[in-house]
C-alpha cells in the first residue's frame, strides 16, 4: 500500500515511517516542513498543512490509507500553543478526512485516547472523538487505536527529574502506557479491512509513583517525589481560563490521575528503556 502519515515529524511518526517501511508498504510523510522529517526514511515527502486544507490535494494524490495522529502538543505550556483541541485536532483531522474522500482514499487509521468515547465531557476527548464520528459518516473504512499514554510523551518527567523535583497527582492509580514502537505496529496492523476500535496500552502496568521513580532513576540525577491530590488539577483548570489549552489538559490530566486506566497489552517495550534511550 501506498500509506500517508500525518503528524510523521512526531517521535510517534517516526516509528510509523519504520513500521510501515519493515511491512514493505510505499511511505509518504505529510509535513509543514521537509526538514522536520529529514532521515526518517519515508519514500516520498508531500510538504502541507492539516489546518491548510488547500494544501492536502496532493499529499492525497495516489494514497491507498492514512494515518493520523496529527494533534496539539499534550505538554500544558504557552509556548507549545494556546489555541484548545477544538480548535487543532478537530479541524486539522477534519480536513484530511474530506481530502482524503475527494481523492478516493479507503481506510483511515486515528489515533485518539483511551476511553475517550465514554468522556467527551472532556474537551481533549471530545475533540478526537468527534474525529471519529466524522470519520464514520463519511464512510470511511476507519480504524481508531486508542492508546492510554505514549512512551514519548512521559520523557516531560525526566526533564522534571533533572530539575529536582517530580509532582505526582494520584499516586497509587495505575496504567500501562504504550512504547511508540509498539504503537505503531498496532496502527499498522490495523491497515487491515474493516473497521474496528482497538484500545491499546503497554505490557508494563504501573502506579503513578513508580513512572514517577523510573523517571528519575532515567535522569541520572537525584530528586524529591511531591505527592499531590488530582483536585489541585481542577483547580488549575479553573484559573487556566485565559490559557484554554492548557485548561483542557489540566481537567483531562484531573480525570485520568484519579482513576487506574489500563488498557489490554500490546508490545514489548518497557517505560524505563524508553526513558533512558531518550536521555542518550
Amino acid at each position: 500500500m501506498r500509506v500517508l502519515v500525518a503528524g510523521s515529524s512526531s517521535v510517534l511518526g517516526r516509528h510509523l515511517i519504520a513500521a510501515l517501511k519493515a511491512r514493505g508498504h510505499t511511505v509518504r510523510a505529510l509535513t509543514r516542513s521537509e526538514a522536520r522529517v529529514h532521515g526518517a526514511g519515508a519514500d516520498e515527502v508531500a510538504v502541507g498543512d492539516a489546518l491548510a486544507p488547500g494544501t492536502l490535494e496532493r499529499a492525497m494524490a495516489g494514497v491507498d490509507a492514512v494515518i493520523s495522529s496529527v494533534g496539539a502538543s499534550v505538554l500544558p505550556a504557552p509556548s507549545k500553543g494556546w489555541r484548545g483541541f477544538h480548535a487543532i485536532d478537530w479541524p486539522a483531522n477534519k480536513n484530511l478526512i474530506d481530502a482524503a474522500v475527494v481523492a478516493g482514499v479507503k481506510k483511515l487509521v486515528y489515533v485518539s485516547v483511551f476511553g475517550a468515547e465514554k468522556t467527551r465531557h472532556l474537551a481533549y476527548c471530545d475533540a478526537h472523538e468527534r474525529v471519529v464520528d466524522y470519520a464514520r459518516d463519511k464512510g470511511l473504512d476507519a480504524s481508531i487505536v486508542r492508546p492510554t499514554a505514549f512512551h514519548s510523551a512521559l520523557t516531560e518527567f525526566v526533564v522534571l527529574a533533572r530539575r529536582g523535583i517530580v509532582p505526582v497527582f494520584g499516586a497509587a492509580f495505575q496504567t500501562n502506557p504504550i512504547a511508540d514502537a509498539d504503537l505503531a505496529a498496532v496502527c499498522v496492523d490495523a491497515l487491515s479491512p474493516g473497521p474496528r476500535g482497538i484500545d491499546a496500552g503497554g505490557p508494563e502496568v504501573l502506579s503513578r509513583r513508580q513512572i514517577a521513580e523510573i523517571a528519575i532513576a532515567a535522569s541520572g540525577r537525584r530528586a524529591k517525589l511531591l505527592s499531590l491530590p488530582p483536585f489541585l488539577l481542577r483547580v488549575a483548570a479553573m484559573f487556566a481560563f485565559a490559557f484554554p489549552r492548557g485548561a483542557q489538559l489540566f481537567s483531562f490530566f484531573a480525570h485520568v490521575m484519579s482513576r487506574d486506566l489500563v488498557a489490554p497489552r500490546h508490545g514489548s517495550g518497557s517505560l524505563a528503556r524508553s526513558l533512558e534511550e531518550k536521555r542518550s
